[in-house]
This record gives structure tokens, sequence and C-alpha cells, in this order.
């Protein structure tokens, strides 16, 4: 496996939570008086074992609704474990809540990535019955790369065996929807876009426009809620003001949440933050219908 290039390294780290120009340690890893989630195992195209983190709800509850996490580390970094404390929150509102591995950018090009997350879909459709849970309601969120990759769930599908992929709502947090709209000046020295597509030099447009889960939004697209923070260092607001303008036009229905204070990503142990947690879940409960 390619080394990661130093910035690249800190952006892994960076993603997860900032504060001014030093990176936190990851505020969503899991706690040690907290349950350990089940693993359960999949396969990608490629035949590569994949894992998820399945943090389960309450026991008296008889149908679930699935949302599958998706981590951020700009497509190069990061473990599922980030989205524990998300994981656990939705867990408690009575979702079954499934964080997901994807091969990473240094190890493949795109779109192996989306076809990773889209194989999980389809792991959790397939499984629903003994998961208890409902295969036709399946949501995604996700954070920065993976708030791309969930919107892309929320576009298109690609079914196997007769199994859907697609997701029927999503929930972006600081998310990047554009490959071809910069990032901020703090967000484009670490050159994961370039590290997503391989890139050698000069940035090639229409592969990036292809690879863009806003170029491939339609009115058939799934509802969407964007999280942005408003002191998001890396990715400017209009990664997701422009994404929702868009859904608008196409008739889709949508929401952005700017959150005052909120840096890259969601630390729920900030009060505005968890209020935007408590958003998310409305929105999924409203989108993923009641949970029995």
């Amino acid at each position: 496996m390619t080394r990661l290039r130093p910035a690249i390294a800190l952006l892994c780290l960076c993603l997860i939570g900032c504060k001014g120009a030093d990176p936190e340690p990851p505020i969503s890893g899991p706690k040690m008086d907290a349950p350990l989630p089940r693993v359960v195992s999949f396969t990608n195209e490629d035949g590569r074992q994949l894992s998820m983190d399945l943090y389960e709800p309450a026991a008296e509850k008889s149908v679930h609704r699935i949302v599958l996490l998706i981590h951020g580390g700009g497509w190069v970094g990061g473990h599922r474990s980030q989205m524990s404390e998300i994981g656990r929150s939705l867990a408690k509102a009575g979702f079954l809540a499934a964080s997901t591995d994807y091969t990473l950018a240094n190890a493949a090009a795109w779109p192996t990535e989306l076809r990773d997350v889209q194989a999980a879909v389809r792991y959790l459709r397939s499984h629903a019955s003994e998961l208890k849970a409902d295969p036709k309601w399946i949501g995604a969120a996700g954070v920065s790369a993976g708030g791309h990759l969930s919107l892309w769930l929320g576009s298109v599908d690609k079914p196997i065996g007769g199994v859907s992929s697609r997701v029927q709502t999503v929930v972006s947090i600081s998310g990047i929807h554009d490959l071809n709209s910069p990032l901020t000046a703090a967000g484009e020295q670490y050159g994961i876009v370039p590290a997503l597509m391989h890139e050698k030099g000069r940035p090639d447009r229409s592969a990036r426009r292809q690879a863009s889960p806003i170029e491939a939004a339609s009115k058939a697209t799934a509802p969407t809620f964007f999280v942005q923070g408003k002191a998001d260092p890396l990715v400017p607001a209009s990664q997701s003001e422009d994404a929702a303008k868009r859904l608008t036009a196409l008739g889709v229905e949508n929401r952005v949440l700017m959150v005052e204070g909120m840096r890259h990503g969601l630390n729920l142990f900030a009060p505005p933050e968890q209020a935007a947690m408590d958003e998310i879940v409305t929105w999924l409960k409203g989108h993923l219908g009641p949970v029995r």
C-alpha cells in the first residue's frame, strides 16, 4: 500500500475534528465504558472482505430502520470507529446504525470507494430479516468524504441479484459534493481530491465531474439533509449551499443546517452540535418512517 504523504496523513486526523491549526484526536472514538458494537463482514465486488460495526437499538423495538454510516478522512484515511458516537446516538433513537469500511483511495482508484458502500447497502438490505429491519427503508449518513459517498448512494443504484443499493434518505455532514468546486485554502493544501482521482498533474475536470455526486443527482435523488459548520476550516459552506440549490432546482426535498461554531465534522460534546444531532434524528425519523 502506498505510503500517505505527510500532509494527507495530517488531514486524516484533521478531518475528524480541528481546533486552530492543530488536529485533535478523534472526537467520536469509542468510550471505555460504552458497549462495543457487533462486527459483521461483507464482501466487496472484488471479493475482498470488509467489515461493519453494528450499533443496535433496544431489544423492545420490533422493526428497525437502518442508517449506514460512512466515515471521513479525505478518502485516504479514517476508520469506521470514528462514527461510534453518532452510531450510539442513532441506536438510542431506535435505529440500527451500521458504520462501514470502504477501500481507501491510496489503495484503489475511484469508483472503488462507491462500489464498496453500495455493497454495504446491499448486504444490509439482503440481511434485513435477521437484523430485524425493514429492507425498504435505509438511510446513509456520512462525514466529509463520507458525505460525498452518502449523496452518491441517494442518487444512483447498482442492484446485484435484484438487491438495490439506493438509499431512501441522505445526511451529509461537512460533505464534499462537487469535486471541481474548490475547498478552502487550508483544505486545498492537502490535495485530497487529486489523491482520490489519482491525478499526477493538472486536474482532470471531466473525471472530477463524473465523480461528483451532485452531477449524478436527478429528480429521483433521495431527500437530503446537509449539516455544515459555520467555522469549518476545510470545506466551504458553498459545497452544501450549491448542492442544495441544485437539488431544489430538480424538485428534490432538502435542507441545509448551518451550525454556529462547528468546525469540520460533528463534535457531539459541543451543545450546538448535539442539537444538530437531534435535528439529524428528527430528519431520519421523518424520512425513514416510524421506528416500531
